[in-house]
């Protein structure tokens, strides 16, 4: 069971990874409020201003921060309007952090940092929980990249070493998906095909091929799509199902974010 504080609810569990959702304080109470985080916790402000501690230091949280905890971890708010504050959380599972910071080389699985600012290189963080927090489900792949950067903001984590024989087994994945790419291709999957841990492979196979797996694998069914649009007369519907996209209006967007046409219209103009 997932919960942001220890004494607070229990938040919906996305595929036992993590659970995610939205925390509110209505209270314009000036005294702070102490709470102790259950789990570990990334939460993003959305609204509300306040001053935030915990144990690796103090901030003024506003819109944009984003607020780490660690399991068993006390932490105090005070807010600075009567208004309160919202927050989207996400609680991590422990074992998945302990497995990434293994793989990063770090020699604890807590977060460094109580706090971050509003910046570019948070937005990627901001992004993902927001989604989370608002019931989309997160690929097993953004899960890990998610916690991964949750753990090295603030520190420096081991530099990729890939040896000719990470590249080999790295490059007999990515064939795999060359000629696979219709079934189904989890992250479970192919980093146990590479004999990697998850984390592991997901950095190796970024360093190998300039892309994420599952960003491969979606580049590859399009362009068998393209293909196909291109030399057969198939129904575009069929075509989507038979690569591996099983909802047609993502495969639309997908299509048109990356070939600049509709699939209907490259076809039109093949």
């Amino acid at each position: 069971m997932f919960r942001v504080e220890t004494n607070g609810p229990a938040l919906p569990s996305r595929a036992g990874l993590y659970g995610a959702g939205e925390a509110r304080c209505a209270t314009g109470a000036s005294a702070p409020i102490e709470k102790c985080y259950a789990g570990p916790a990334v939460g993003v402000v959305v609204s509300g201003t306040f001053d935030y501690a915990a144990r690796l230091g103090r901030t003024r949280a506003a819109p944009g921060s984003i607020l780490f905890g660690n399991a068993g971890e006390p932490f105090q708010c005070r807010h600075l309007d009567a208004g309160g504050n919202r927050r989207s959380v996400i609680v991590l599972r422990p074992d998945l952090l302990a497995e990434i910071a293994n793989d990063c080389g770090l020699d604890d699985a807590d977060f460094a940092v109580s706090a971050a600012a509003p910046s570019r290189e948070a937005a990627p963080l901001y992004g993902a929980v927001r989604r989370a927090a608002a019931g989309l489900r997160l690929a097993d792949e953004e899960v890990i990249d998610l916690a991964a950067r949750a753990l090295t903001i603030g520190r420096r984590s081991r530099a990729l070493d890939a040896t000719p024989a990470d590249r080999r087994r790295i490059l007999d994945v990515v064939r795999h998906l060359d000629t696979a790419y219709a079934d189904p291709c989890g992250l479970e999957t192919l980093s146990a095909m590479s004999q990697f841990s998850r984390f592991h492979f997901i950095r190796l196979f970024r360093a190998v091929t300039g892309e994420s797996p599952r960003q491969y694998l979606i580049g590859v069914r399009l362009r068998a799509a393209a293909d196909r649009l291109t030399d057969t007369a198939e129904p575009i519907t069929r075509i989507a199902l038979d690569i591996g996209f099983n909802d047609i209006s993502h495969f639309n967007i997908t299509f048109r974010r990356a070939f600049g046409l509709s699939p209907r219209a490259w076809r039109r103009s093949a």
